[in-house]
């Protein structure tokens, strides 16, 4: 006769050592009648089943999938830290916010999340988050493959920032000093490469021109259209930006000298019955070198306005590390037209 009560119900199952219930993974009915490597049965309700505890490569998915913030304002985001930050009596770091607001950044932070969680468990076995983090501080002082030399400051520090959103803290605290980045080590833009050579600007004139009077990114000048070039109340030539990095809308001023050029463009695309001024914008284009060229050119402008308008004012410097000095308000001013929002960026990667 079938037996009646709890013990119809229950049927032993395998518990893995050191676990729990909610380690152990299958039908229960799998298990049925095996025991333990502790020699004892654990006994739960016939038909459950007890999620597997996640892959170290899942927890690390998992995390930054918590971290996504597409679509919310970062700058809100940033005051609100400052006033935690006010608040708890810590330090403010301006450049640290929690979330991830770019998809771009998301997809470079994965990257490197996925490549350390897979080098902590082949190399030391690691099944957990919390197990790999004693280890990040060797990860990131790892040098390179091919000749075992020091790797870039710059990725170094990128992974480090990368872990630190991942772990919740600060990339000073895994206990490794980071190497220091220095303008001389930066050559994308600066110096002549392979690819250079398969780009030809006299091809792509209309687009390399657009871009150096405008400074716009790739993906703005993909998507700029004929009626964002439109003449201001003071005269001047805007372009105007819908959707720029995290989503902000700008205008941005079109350089004294290419006006004329920029207006042909417009012109052109409009009687040919074109939405987009560019139908394609080639990757082999240097489009972070002509933004650079922008940069240099529309902080000489601002200067040379300042000084005619206003030849008393007194201006706020800002000093770079190589003591080369630069007007603050006009750093400002560069860094909204570029579509971003620090003075040291423009300072430090922009003007030579």
């Amino acid at each position: 006769m079938r037996a009646k009560g709890p013990a119809a119900r229950t049927r032993p199952v395998l518990l893995v050592p050191g676990g729990s219930e909610n380690e152990v993974s299958g039908s229960l009915n799998n298990n049925r009648g095996k025991r333990s490597p502790a020699g004892g049965l654990f006994l739960l309700r016939e038909g459950t089943r007890v999620a597997r505890r996640e892959s170290i490569i899942h927890q690390v998915l998992s995390r930054i999938d918590e971290l996504k913030r597409f679509g919310q304002s970062k700058h809100e985001a940033k005051q609100a830290e400052k006033e935690r930050c006010r608040a708890a009596g810590e330090k403010w770091n301006p450049a640290r916010v929690p979330g991830i607001f770019s998809h771009k950044t998301c997809d470079v932070y994965k990257e490197h999340c996925l490549n350390f969680a897979r080098w902590a468990r082949e190399t030391y076995g690691c099944r957990t988050l919390e197990q790999a983090r004693e280890h990040v501080g060797e990860w990131l002082m790892r040098p390179r493959e091919r000749d075992g030399g020091p790797r870039s400051a710059w990725t170094v520090r990128v992974e480090a920032a990368a872990l630190a959103k991942l772990y919740r803290c600060r990339s000073t605290d895994f206990g490794v000093e980071l190497p220091r980045r220095s303008r001389e080590d930066i050559h994308r833009s600066r110096v002549a490469r392979e690819h250079d050579r398969h780009f030809s600007e006299a091809k792509n004139r209309d687009a390399v021109d657009f871009c150096r009077a405008t400074g716009l990114r790739r993906k703005e000048l993909i998507e700029a259209r004929w009626r964002d070039v439109y003449r201001g109340e003071d005269g001047r030539l805007y372009v105007h930006v819908e959707r720029g990095k995290g989503g902000r809308s700008r205008e941005v001023p079109v350089l004294e000298r290419y006006r004329e050029r920029v207006w042909e463009l417009r012109e052109r695309a409009r009687a040919e019955g074109r939405d987009r001024l560019f139908e394609r914008v080639p990757n082999r284009a240097d489009i972070h070198g002509y933004r650079r060229e922008y940069a240099s050119e529309r902080y000489r402008e601002l200067e040379r306005e300042r000084r005619r308008e206003e030849p008393e004012r007194e201006r706020e410097v800002y000093r770079r590390r190589d003591g080369r000095e630069f007007d603050r308000e006009i750093l400002r001013q560069v860094s909204r037209d570029l579509g971003h929002n620090r003075e040291d960026v423009i300072a430090r990667h922009y003007l030579d």
